[in-house]
């Protein structure tokens, strides 16, 4: 399935808050492909708090009903070398209404227009995807589920992040798996139509035509494998991507080591981008608990660039709310997991906490910032209740120049695939 399936969806939150992306290592992308229905119900509840009195809070409660349709590839009278080409075809529809008054002002979940300052009532969003495969490759023409540097599927508010282009996937080898596309428009999180890439700085904003990528992705060893990406957003700049991964199993314990290196350097006069991204996370998982350590640090000109205005970057060591990718900055990343499935199966919780400091105000004044998170999610295990799950995030912020603040997030998800 191109998009995030239905247990993807009740665990989303987990995934997104930490960090590096849950991007399969799949073999032939033709044969993983089912003929299913996916129906969601998302309820979601998001407010933030500042400190300062004179910061607007903001926040909402909405409802989301989304469906996802998944075909088979199905032959077609058409053989080359005794092999047929093959077609299927996707399709989605997501729809949100608002339960809460209008607070507004923009919270990244409901549609926002800044000319009237008013919250949308609801939105929807739609599209499909036409799939041709041919042995070991899988062309997509449409909407596109990405989970790549620049292109995510940010599943973390209330609907889904998707892509308009055309994408082509195969499996090479056993070891070596190629993805390249070219991607025109995206439809984020809080917006219903698909538009171009934009990316605004200093108060200037610039347009792209569309994003060109290739995804590299090698099986080194049994253990150890490597990724590398280059994305090419006309107009406003390139992308590196080379991580590497390792996972060390024992009986009583297993590693998983991540080092990432990003590149980023801009494409045209818009703007002077010039940041690379160095990070580096150790996860410890002994029995039923999870250790992490991280550090990252940003080296270059300018902040690290994400376009229309804030797609996540799932690909770095530990995405958090605000993110910690500010020019010059350097940060410490602790977690710490523990899965309850001995005493209530199906709860787990994670709890995080990050330092970023050597980066400086607008005005260049030295400034730091922390950021705690603590994360709970549970999948109802009970017949009667199964599909549903409750997440819920506390995201507590400071910061020595700017606004303190406090968020919660609860979702409640409903899943049903058939």
């Amino acid at each position: 399935m191109n998009h995030l399936n239905t247990q993807t969806l009740t665990l989303s939150l987990l995934l997104v808050m930490s960090g590096s992306s849950s991007v399969l290592w799949a073999a032939d992308p033709t044969q993983a492909i089912q003929d299913e229905w996916k129906f969601n119900l998302k309820n979601a509840y998001l407010y933030r708090d500042y400190d300062n009195p004179n910061a607007k809070n903001f926040g909402s409660w909405s409802q989301g009903a989304s469906l996802f349709y998944t075909s088979n590839l199905h032959d077609t009278p058409l053989v080359i070398a005794d092999k047929p080409i093959r077609i299927g075809a996707d399709a989605s529809v997501q729809y949100a209404v608002r339960l809460s008054a209008d607070r507004h002002v923009s919270d990244m979940v409901l549609p926002f227009d800044s000319k009237t300052q008013s919250q949308a009532a609801d939105y929807s969003k739609y599209g499909a995807t036409l799939k041709l495969g041919y042995d070991k490759t899988l062309l997509s023409i449409g909407e596109l589920w990405l989970d790549l540097p620049v292109t995510t599927s940010d599943a973390s508010r209330q609907l889904i992040t998707s892509y308009w282009g055309t994408n082509l996937k195969s499996q090479i080898s056993e070891q070596l798996y190629a993805e390249l596309g070219r991607v025109e428009k995206v439809s984020p999180r809080n917006e219903e139509d698909f538009h171009r890439f934009s990316f605004t700085a200093r108060g200037k904003t610039a347009y792209s035509d569309g994003l060109n990528y290739l995804d590299l992705r090698y099986q080194l060893t049994p253990a150890l494998k490597a990724e590398y990406y280059f994305g090419n957003l006309e107009d406003l700049y390139n992308k590196h991507y080379l991580g590497l991964e390792h996972t060390w199993k024992q009986p009583t314990f297993s590693l998983n080591s991540k080092l990432k290196y990003f590149n980023a350097k801009n494409d045209g006069n818009n703007f002077e981008i010039d940041a690379q991204n160095i990070g580096l996370l150790e996860m410890l998982k002994v029995n039923n608990q999870s250790f992490g350590l991280g550090y990252q640090q940003i080296v270059g000109e300018s902040a690290y660039p994400l376009p229309d205005g804030f797609l996540p970057e799932l690909y770095f060591i530990n995405w958090n709310a605000t993110g910690f990718f500010k020019q010059n900055e350097k940060s410490y990343h602790l977690m710490y997991g523990y899965d309850f499935k001995d005493y209530v199966p199906g709860l787990n919780a994670m709890v995080k906490y990050v330092y970023g400091h050597d980066f400086k105000t607008a005005n260049g004044e030295k400034n730091h910032e922390t950021e705690s998170n603590v994360l709970i999610n549970y999948a109802f295990q009970q017949p009667y209740l199964k599909g549903f799950a409750i997440q819920y995030l506390r995201v507590d912020y400071k910061v020595k120049h700017g606004n303190d603040f406090g968020e919660d997030r609860l979702f409640v998800n409903y899943t049903k695939q058939f």
